[in-house]
């Protein structure tokens, strides 16, 4: 596997990725961001002191999903078993492709945010009673990073066109978090977010106007800007 991604950086991996999961990055990337200020600002909530960075560290969430074959990654119809569980070895393909990285200084991701990459890629899919994957891990077991990026992915997998599906509303998207606390994701994360609601779908409706051709790179540039 290293050998394949030999002279390859971190960014340059995501960019081999489908189109919409380049776009799922991106937008994970914003919304990890948004929902750490938010946190930042709360009073009721751990304010960790490297919330700053959650953003950039959750961008590489999916980095795993390179080593995943794209007849599975671009399949438009249901998963089999046996699909099901390769999907679910990314969280593991990426924990050990960033911890290639981090010994080579190839990736172009910065030494101080190794660390909290790492935690978001790997740790991604836990949940918060324990019955994610593949690590199992509950409650504050789970890196803060994770349990962060954990919401926002799930948020924007709900909206977001699949190839498989059309996207939900984001009315049903909140629906769906506010089930999931105390399940799949920490309640007081899920408090904050949908503190924001309004604010999360009016970011998401700015970023949906961009046209198609514009997404993977002109989306960067608005979400570098709009910091």
């Amino acid at each position: 596997m290293h050998d394949f991604f030999e002279g390859l950086t971190a960014d340059q991996l995501i960019r081999l990725l489908p189109e919409d999961q380049i776009i799922h990055s991106l937008n994970v990337e914003i919304l990890v961001g948004k929902l750490a200020e938010w946190l930042s600002m709360s009073e009721t909530v751990f304010r960790d002191k490297c919330l700053e960075y959650f953003g950039r560290a959750a961008y590489y969430h999916d980095i795993g999903k390179i080593c995943i074959p794209s007849c599975i990654l671009n399949k438009p119809g249901a998963l089999t078993a046996e699909e099901y569980s390769i999907i679910q070895r990314h969280p593991i393909y990426a924990q050990e492709l960033l911890s290639f990285y981090r010994e080579t200084d190839m990736s172009g991701i910065p030494s101080f945010l190794f660390p909290l990459t790492i935690q978001a890629a790997a740790y991604h899919h836990e949940w918060w009673n324990g019955k994610g994957y593949p690590f199992h891990l509950c409650g504050q077991d789970i890196p803060y990073v994770a349990r962060v990026t954990s919401l926002c992915d799930a948020y924007d997998a709900m909206v977001g066109n699949r190839i498989y599906r059309k996207a939900f509303t984001h009315e049903y998207a909140c629906d769906e978090v506010r089930r999931g606390a105390g399940t799949q994701f920490e309640p007081a994360l899920v408090e904050v977010f949908l503190a924001h609601e309004a604010e999360v779908n009016h970011l998401f409706h700015d970023l949906s106007a961009y046209q198609k051709e514009k997404a993977v790179v002109g989306k960067k540039d608005f979400i570098r800007h709009s910091k």
